[in-house]
C-alpha cells in the first residue's frame, strides 16, 4: 500500500457511499484506478465490508456500560460456549478475552439504568460460568467511536507505513 491507497481509505472512512470521482479527484487519478484500487483492498481484506454508523442517541440509547468480568474457570468448552453466548446479545457493541485481573470485557450498549438492570439479572447472569462482574458507565466519548479512523491518523500512519 503507498500513501494514495491511505488517502483512499481516510476518504471512504469519512463517508463510504461518496462517489468514487470525488476520491478520484481528491488523490489526482481518473476513476478507473481508484476503483481497481479499492477492489484490491476490499480483496485482500484491508477494507472489510462498509456499514452504516449509527447515532445511538437519536435512537434512545444512551448509557454505554464497560464490563470486565471475571470467570470461574478458564477450560477451552467453557470460552467457546461464553463466546457463543455473548454473540447471542444485541446489546454487546464489543467483547474481548483479556489478560490481567478481569477475562472478558464487554461493551454494551443500553437505555438506561433500568435496561441494564435486565441485562444484568435476566441477561448475564444467566451465564453461569461467571464469577464477578464489575461495571462502569461512560460518561462521554473522548475520541470519534469509528477506530479505523484513528488508526489511519497521522500519527498512526507513519508507524503502519513503517
Amino acid at each position: 500500500m503507498d500513501e494514495i491507497d491511505f488517502i483512499i481509505l481516510q476518504e471512504l472512512l469519512l463517508d463510504c457511499k461518496r462517489p468514487i470521482k470525488q476520491i478520484a479527484e481528491k488523490v489526482n487519478l481518473s476513476i478507473t484506478p481508484v476503483h481497481e484500487r479499492i477492489k484490491r483492498m476490499e480483496r485482500s481484506g484491508v477494507i472489510h465490508r462498509y456499514a452504516a454508523v449509527i447515532e445511538p442517541h437519536a435512537l434512545d440509547m444512551n448509557l454505554i456500560v464497560l464490563m470486565q468480568i471475571k470467570l470461574k474457570e478458564h477450560q477451552k468448552a467453557i470460552l467457546k460456549l461464553l463466546e457463543t453466548e455473548i454473540r447471542q446479545f444485541g446489546e454487546v457493541l464489543e467483547a474481548y478475552f483479556t489478560a490481567g485481573d478481569f477475562d472478558v470485557y464487554l461493551k454494551v450498549l443500553l437505555r438506561d439504568m433500568e435496561d441494564y438492570n435486565h441485562f444484568i439479572l435476566e441477561r448475564i447472569s444467566e451465564l453461569t460460568m461467571i464469577d464477578s462482574i464489575k461495571s462502569s458507565f461512560a460518561i462521554r466519548s473522548v475520541l470519534d467511536d469509528d477506530v479505523s479512523k484513528h488508526l489511519l491518523s497521522p500519527l498512526n500512519l507513519k508507524t503502519i507505513q513503517g
